[in-house]
């Protein structure tokens, strides 16, 4: 579903339900390209604006907003990741109706006057993002032993105590914590890399939209 589409979509169904005022809302304008309140009400409404790199926010609408911005800068970056097959795009499709359950996902659906291809483009964008940082960020990050071993006592071994639950030697769960300390330090790195390309781009920000 194009822009223009969405936009004509959420006019309809802002005029079927008396939200007149919500008609032509866009949300943010990033580079030129447009996020409507559209966009933002299903990618939160989905799950779908999970991101990394944004900050937690109170409100699942403004985490959205962010999260669609961040994709469209590193999307008009990133060239070489575009193409998500068919087979691809209903396997991603399956699996958010898996996760949300058959009856929710259907409900969440009928409230947009949605059908489960029309949420491809987002499903699409939610890929080809992942791919970018994957690409970006695919070296292996380090972790010294010496860290590990003070995840273990200082981080580790606390959480078991306050759970109730032994800990496991160290030994056993190094490569967990290994784990655990390179994707903690692999957001930091996306959330830092992303903040820079927010303050080259030409990001315009329509606070009243989402009111």
């Amino acid at each position: 579903m194009s822009t223009t589409q969405r936009i004509l979509l959420f006019m309809l169904l802002a005029a079927s339900s008396g939200l007149a005022q919500t008609v032509n809302c866009v949300v943010a304008v990033v580079n030129g390209q447009m996020i409507t309140l559209l966009d933002v009400e299903v990618a939160a409404e989905f799950g779908l604006g999970q991101d990394p790199a944004v900050e937690n926010a109170t409100d699942p609408r403004i985490a959205a907003r962010d999260a669609l911005i961040d994709r469209k800068l590193v999307l008009d970056l990133a060239r070489e990741v575009r193409g998500v097959n068919k087979d691809e795009l209903a396997a991603a499709v399956a699996g958010l109706k898996q996760s949300l359950g058959e009856e929710a996902f259907d409900a969440k659906l009928a409230k947009f006057g949605l059908t489960p291809k029309d949420l491809e483009p987002y499903l699409e964008d939610r890929i080809l993002y992942g791919r970018a940082l994957a690409l970006r960020f695919s070296q292996s990050i380090p972790v010294p032993v010496t860290e590990v071993e003070r995840h273990y006592r200082d981080i580790y071994v606390p959480e078991q105590a306050r759970r109730g639950v032994a800990a496991e030697p160290l030994d056993k769960v190094a490569p967990a914590i290994q784990a655990r300390i390179r994707e903690e330090r692999r957001a930091q790195q996306t959330a830092g890399w992303v903040r820079d390309l927010r303050k080259n781009a030409d990001i315009q920000i329509k606070k009243d939209c989402l009111k």
